[in-house]
């Protein structure tokens, strides 16, 4: 990954916005990069946070294992995401694991010195609050969602946003741009395989999605955003 493309990546993450092309300079200077080969865990549910990791290329699930020993899906990250921030930022463990879905390319910083550059450049601290509140809020609002609105509806919403988020032209519409499977979906929505199974062999009949091994297309952005919204 080049330098320029660091530096873009970096102008563009939600922890270094408004950062003047100087203080951006001293943030690059701490950066560590290192290749992340697929199925590598980036740390466990429960480790204590060593560094602030934001992905420069590739997918890292994020996920917790419930209760009764099932495994949940939290987030699917992207370039310029961060990733494990949270505990970084309040010193807490992680509060679940961070696997690579595909290989990666990580930019990290130690925590100490992620502290150091929150000392010296307010930006970076006022920034780091935003994020936490941002993710707090998400959290909050797919908890909502999980209790109020139809498994389709869920469904359509994390495929609108995992196709956001790394969507790529097919001959059919648009692919999910990463190996999914229906049992990542279900994690995602908090349901079970059986019912998303459902849900995607009704949209397919319908039209509104081809599926296959570990891949998902989008054929009809606009019904599914009314399924979204509305439900059916």
């Amino acid at each position: 990954m080049s330098e320029s493309g660091v530096r873009e990546l970096l102008a563009q993450s939600p922890l270094f916005a408004g950062l003047p092309p100087s203080s951006l300079d001293d943030v690059l200077q701490a950066v560590n990069l290192r290749m992340l080969p697929a199925k590598t865990v980036l740390f466990h549910q429960g480790d204590a946070p060593k560094e602030l990791i934001v992905l420069g290329k590739g997918i890292v699930k994020v996920w917790q294992m419930r209760a009764g020993g099932d495994p949940a899906t939290i987030h699917m990250l992207g370039p310029g995401d961060l990733v494990g921030a949270v505990a970084v930022f309040r010193q807490i463990p992680f509060p679940a694991t961070a696997t690579a879905v595909t290989d990666c390319i990580l930019l990290s910083w130690a925590a100490a010195r992620t502290n150091e550059l929150m000392e010296r450049y307010p930006a970076i601290r006022a920034n780091a609050l935003d994020y936490v509140g941002a993710r707090t809020e998400e959290l909050v609002h797919r908890l909502g969602e999980m209790a109020t609105e139809q498994v389709e509806q869920r469904v359509a919403r994390a495929l609108l946003r995992l196709a956001d988020q790394t969507g790529r032209a097919a001959p059919e519409g648009i692919e999910i741009g990463y190996p999914l499977s229906r049992q990542d979906i279900a994690e995602i929505v908090g349901t079970d395989l059986y019912v998303v199974s459902r849900v995607l062999r009704d949209w397919a009949a319908r039209g509104l999605v081809v599926t296959g091994r570990l891949r998902v297309v989008l054929c009809n952005r606009q019904q599914l955003e009314r399924i979204a919204r509305e439900g059916g």
